[in-house]
């Protein structure tokens, strides 16, 4: 599946793609009692393929309703080299007055944990108390 990829809203989730591997993968271990390295393959690569679609597709979407002429894809899905070929070609295809912005792969890592260490370190001094009352809120709207 692709999920919310047709919704008018700029929203993906993955959570019904990862449940329906899920599945997949249990109906698949049942009937064969252990999947096959060409079968983990082909899952790996299915799952893959569909949230690039969603991601290049939402992505498409809102550079087209907000004109945007310069298109910068950063963090930590930067470093997917499936999504950075496919990207380049959508937006040369569908967008050709637009620049497509990559950064470097030795500058795509996930920094999550530099950044988890850095809010300790700043948590820990006074002026930051406030970051340890902070909630998360993982349903935000970005837009």
């Amino acid at each position: 599946p692709r999920p919310m990829i047709y919704q008018k809203n700029y929203d993906f989730s993955f959570s019904g793609l990862k449940t329906a591997v899920l599945y997949l993968t249990k109906q698949l271990t049942i009937n064969n009692k252990h999947l096959t390295a060409r079968q983990k393959q082909e899952i790996c690569a299915e799952t893959q393929q569909a949230i690039i679609d969603v991601l290049i597709h939402k992505t498409l979407k809102a550079v087209k309703e907000y004109r945007v002429k310069t298109l910068i894809l950063g963090g930590g899905v930067a470093a997917n080299k499936e999504l950075r070929k496919q990207l380049k070609l959508s937006v040369k295809k569908e967008l050709p007055g637009s620049q497509l912005l990559l950064p470097e792969l030795k500058f795509t890592g996930d920094n999550a944990a530099m950044i988890a260490v850095a809010a300790y370190f700043h948590g820990r001094k006074s002026e930051y108390a406030i970051l340890s009352k902070l909630k998360a809120n993982g349903n935000l709207k970005l837009i």
